[in-house]
């Protein structure tokens, strides 16, 4: 009885971690979607949130992880279209062409617009970054990666980890080099212009991951 007792408080205490692991989150994409990255503290994070400054370190050691979390979150999007695309789908013949088919086919399933818009806004400008920004995106995209190695790794487990790799790699490296011209052009704002934009901008990138730069 004891052992069940414990494993059930050890349930509890973890299931509470983590709902508080995800209104600290929470509270951190309210404030900087109204305030902006620079209108972020401990204290706002705390309140709104409803917890103590302690608690807040307790689950991140700087505002910097808060906000690499939310990042992380935002451009999860990519993994959970994935996810969704593939889901009703079987999988293609085990190949590397089957792997491209399917990454080419959730990022264009994957509304990206609207957290690209977001987090251009919690970042800032270029011009306004300081040196700590490109860590956090470099991070961002870095955990992104490894989130959708695993599910792409999951439907294809016969395919070669470097193939698999190279493809994703390519896909994020893409979207990141496509996120710089879509701000230059439309402003990262979210409307039907930019959309268009967006969309013609990565039709060029999967065109190039289906048949190749050299085409």
């Amino acid at each position: 009885m004891r052992t069940l007792d414990r494993v059930t408080t050890l349930t509890v205490r973890d299931a509470q971690k983590a709902r508080t692991h995800r209104a600290l989150i929470d509270a951190a994409l309210a404030l900087t979607d109204e305030r902006g990255r620079q209108g972020l503290t401990v204290d706002a994070v705390a309140e709104r949130a409803g917890v103590s400054r302690r608690t807040v370190f307790n689950h991140f050691a700087t505002l910097d992880e808060i906000v690499l979390a939310a990042c992380t979150e935002m451009l999860d999007v990519l993994v959970d279209g994935f996810v969704e695309a593939t889901a009703a789908a079987p999988p293609g013949e085990p190949g590397l062409a089957a792997v491209v088919d399917d990454v080419v086919r959730a990022l264009h399933a994957t509304d990206l617009v609207g957290p690209m818009a977001y987090l251009t806004h919690v970042l800032g400008a270029p011009d306004e970054q300081d040196p700590r920004v490109e860590v956090i995106v470099e991070a961002a995209f870095g955990r992104c990666r490894r989130h959708m190695l695993g599910a792409v790794a999951d439907r294809y487990p016969g395919v070669d980890p470097l193939d698999v790799e190279l493809v994703v790699g390519s896909l994020l490296s893409g979207v990141h080099v496509l996120h710089g011209h879509w701000w230059a052009r439309t402003g990262a704002v979210d409307d039907a212009v930019s959309r268009r934009e967006w969309d013609r901008l990565l039709r060029r990138l999967t065109t190039a991951l289906r048949t190749g730069f050299a085409t």
